[in-house]
Formats: structure tokens, sequence, C-alpha cells
């Protein structure tokens, strides 16, 4: 079999349509550009019949889970089955414009080999002229953000070398994540492509913004934007982020600590009254898992770079990006073609992400 040009790990539960729209724009990009494309599909134990209804080709391959063991370690299988030398990592409430591969695969081929991720552009499917993400950064408290989250999509990027991508739409060079063993487990959802980004930006790799590269992304259609269950995993998975790579230092803990309780409390105020305390006494109990591994990543990662972190960001300035996002996830729950400048597909379905 002939070897891909790039890989498409897509993690499914309870995807419903936007599945096949989500890998019929991918497909499509892919003969525009030219390019060989392989579908890997990772299905975490999905109650409908949105795998049964792809078409799928020789190339391509499925996995299929028992149960529901979070979205890392979905991603890590679908990786770890990928063929090509770059795979992209898509949601499948998520649907790319006709050139998307042409510019990432371009990047791809003209960059140089530190760089391991390829960053596109991603704007909400219900809000086309909102920036939903252009990469990933960690301010110098640790504070985790989507650069550019929230803004006009006209706007000119903050920043052309982010510190990574997002698990949402990103190019990854396999050579480099397999050597770091990809994905951590512990998250099982949310921020663990942050942790993946800082632990590439240590070994020395670096990360690029394509910004024609533009794909429209649902949002938080699994668990909705403000749901208990994200409140809750987001919650913690600060908390392990902050322990397993943020800033150790005194000054560090003591600046994203209000930060930290104000997220705490606008989500207790627009989401669950408890999700997010429980999330943070959920983090409690996985102390000495994370001590395990941050001793373990001292020892054996590549750890030749300080990656850059940007600008402190305050309290306000922080709770201003949380509404924006908030506010341009939940505007319109069902995008219409209309809505969404492609080929007339619509990612529809809020029940996968």
């Amino acid at each position: 079999m002939t070897t891909p040009d790039v890989s498409a790990v897509i993690v499914a539960w309870n995807a419903g349509d936007s599945l096949a729209t989500c890998t019929a724009s991918l497909r499509e990009s892919a003969r525009e550009a030219g390019a060989r494309l392989q579908l890997v599909i990772v299905d975490n134990a999905s109650d409908d019949d949105a795998v049964e209804r792809l078409t799928l080709t020789e190339s391509d391959t499925l996995v299929r889970n028992p149960v529901n063991g979070g979205y890392g370690l979905a991603a890590s299988q679908g990786l770890a089955r990928a063929d090509a030398p770059w795979a992209l990592l898509a949601n499948p409430d998520l649907v790319v414009s006709p050139r998307f591969f042409g510019h990432l695969l371009e990047a791809a081929r003209s960059v140089p080999g530190a760089v391991a991720t390829l960053v596109p552009e991603m704007r909400y499917a219900a809000r086309p002229d909102i920036v939903n993400c252009r990469g990933l950064t960690m301010d110098a408290a640790g504070i985790p953000a989507e650069i550019d989250a929230g803004q006009p999509a006209d706007v000119a990027p903050t920043e052309n070398e982010p510190l990574g991508g997002s698990s949402g739409c990103c190019l990854l060079r396999l050579e480099s994540v397999r050597q770091l063993g990809g994905l951590e487990l512990v998250y099982f959802a949310y921020l663990e492509d942050v942790d993946l980004a800082v632990r590439l930006a240590r070994a020395g790799h670096r990360s690029r913004l394509v910004s024609d590269a533009v794909a429209w992304h649902q949002g938080s259609a699994s668990a909705g934007p403000v749901s208990p269950l994200k409140t809750f995993l987001v919650a913690r998975n600060r908390r392990l982020l902050f322990r397993l790579e943020a800033p150790a230092g005194i000054m560090a803990r003591v600046e994203r600590l209000p930060v930290d309780l104000g997220h705490a409390i606008v989500s207790s105020t627009f989401s669950s009254a408890a999700a997010p305390w429980l999330g943070r006494l959920d983090a409690v109990r996985l102390r000495r898992y994370t001590a395990f591994v941050r001793a373990a990543r001292k020892t054996h990662d590549d750890r030749s770079t300080t990656p850059h972190l940007s600008r402190r960001a305050t309290l306000l300035a922080t709770l201003r990006r949380k509404r924006a996002v908030t506010g341009a996830t939940v505007h319109d729950a069902s995008p219409t073609s209309e809505t969404v400048p492609t080929n007339g597909w619509v990612a529809s379905d809020r029940r996968s992400d």
C-alpha cells in the first residue's frame, strides 16, 4: 500500500451526522491538494451509528473501543496507527476549507526539521467571523490559553509561532510526538494538548501558524460549552497541568492563584455550582501519580530548551477571554450552510467533540 501524505486522526463519541460531514470535507481538501489521505477513526464506545454510515477505503483504519477511555487514550491509539509522516488531530465537529491541506502540506515541505507542529486557524462554525484558536500559549504564571480566541478573524494574528497546537485541529510531525511517548492519559479530555505543546517545546521543537489553512469548529459539542462534565474536567486538569508543566516558583504559584479562583467562581455561576470545586478536589486524589510523572519526565524526557512563555495575563483579561469564547460557542447551536463558508458542508450535530 502506498504511504499516505497525511493521516487524519479523529476521535468519535456519538458523533452523529457531523462525523460524515467532517470526513467529507477532509477528503475533498486532500483531493484538492492532490494528497493521499489516510483516515484513522477511533470510536470511543459510541451508542449511535455514525461510524457505520462512513465509507472507508482500504488505506483507512477504524479502531473500536469497548469503553470510553477518554480523548487522550483514543488519540494516542490513532497516532500509533497513522502511517504518514504528519498526522492531523481533528475533532469530528470540524469542517475544513478546500485549500486546507494544500496550505498545510506546503508548509510541511518547507519548514525546518525542528518544527513539529503546524497550527491552522480555527474559527467558530456558528460565528465564522470569530477566531476559535490560532494555537496555544502559556503565560509566565502557567495559565494556558488559546491564542486570539474570541477575536475577529480579520485581525492579524498575535503570534506566528505559538507554543503548540490545539488537539481540536493541528498537524503534528509523528516522529517528534512518538519520541515523547504521545499524549498524557491522565487528562482524559481537555488540556492534554497544552501538556504536549510544553513537552515538545522543552525538547527543542517549534510550532508554526499556517493562518491560510482555515477550519470551522463547532466547539465543546460532546459535553457542551458550559456543561458540568466539561467544567469538572477543565478545573481538574488545570491543577494537573500546573503540577506537571507550569512554572513551579513561589511567585508563579501566587500569581496564578487569583486567576484559578476567578475561573472557578465564574464556572460555578454559569455551569454547575459544584463542578469546578469537585474537579479541584479530584486533582488532589492524583497527587501521587502526577509526582511520579513529573519525576519521570525530569529523568527521561529531553528538556534541553526552556519554553517561551507569554507575558502574564491579568485576572480581568482571562475572564474577558473566557466570556468572549463562551459567547461565541453558544451563539448558535445550529449553524447553517449560510454561516459556514465552505462547499455546503454543515457541522450540525452537537453531540461530538
